[in-house]
């Protein structure tokens, strides 16, 4: 099984059509199984539109607009060829003007749903959640978390543990986690009772290491390189390899963080 995840920041970077291009440019040589994305942007002002039948909608879904990101990487990528089923979670208003989201992608056709997992207290108008897709093979969930904090990603972490210690098929947890890999952030997901493991740590071949580079939003004072965003897979999955992708040597940049992908089995 093939699995990519990526923050796209869309439609916040320079030339986002041509972003846009490339990230559909590097799946359609993929074929990913499944595609988690973070920061799915769409216009609150824009159109409405009724998807096809390869979306698959929650109860309560969130409306979908004409220029939502994953909606247009799956209908690129149809033409293409290539026919993904997806979902889509609205978390909160990004830069005043956005829906902000995640959506996952997936070749077999899924069942998902969304846990709010922050806390209001902490977070106010920053709703965190986590989409939960389950396809015939696989519980595959999407995230993308709060910083370091009892009330930011421990609070967040424990609900979900919560949604998922009952899974009934095995975990595939992919997303931005805002905390890097050494943390006790990522010390808790590898010892939490949902018996995951880090597809870097255990990968047989690895070509890269770090998802952010620079400074970027949310992490204004950073000058490390960080390995914040990750694929995390049961541990009865043997994890085969490990790639940084959209890092200008396996795919270009097309936003401000690298993604990941991995395969396993």
């Amino acid at each position: 099984m093939k699995a990519i995840t990526l923050n796209t920041h869309s439609w916040m970077e320079a030339e986002p059509q041509e972003k846009l291009a490339q990230i559909v440019d590097f799946l359609a040589t993929q074929e990913a199984d499944v595609i988690a994305l973070q920061e799915v942007n769409q216009l609150i002002s824009a159109k409405e539109i009724i998807p096809d039948d390869y979306f698959c909608p929650q109860e309560n879904q969130h409306p979908i607009r004409e220029d939502n990101f994953a909606y247009l990487i799956v209908q690129a990528l149809r033409k293409r060829g290539l026919n993904y089923y997806w979902s889509y979670s609205y978390a909160h208003v990004g830069y005043d003007i956005y829906d902000e989201g995640l959506a996952i992608l997936s070749k077999e056709a899924q069942t998902p749903k969304e846990v709010v997992t922050s806390n209001e207290a902490y977070v106010k108008h920053l709703t965190r959640k986590i989409l939960i897709a389950q396809t015939q093979s696989a519980i595959v969930v999407c995230g993308h978390y709060s910083w370091t904090g009892e009330l930011g990603f421990d609070y967040e972490w424990q609900k979900t543990i919560a949604a998922l210690e009952n899974a009934p098929l095995p975990i595939i947890l992919m997303g931005d986690f805002n905390n890097p890999a050494g943390s006790s952030e990522h010390a808790q997901i590898l010892a939490s009772p949902l018996n995951l493991q880090d597809t870097f740590l255990q990968a047989k071949e690895r070509y890269g290491e770090f998802t952010v580079v620079k400074k970027i939003d949310g992490w204004r004072e950073n000058n490390d390189l960080l390995r914040i965003d990750f694929i995390f897979v049961a541990k009865e999955f043997h994890v085969e390899q490990y790639q940084v992708i959209f890092d200008g040597h396996r795919g270009s940049v097309v936003s401000d963080h690298f993604g990941v992908l991995a395969v396993f089995e």
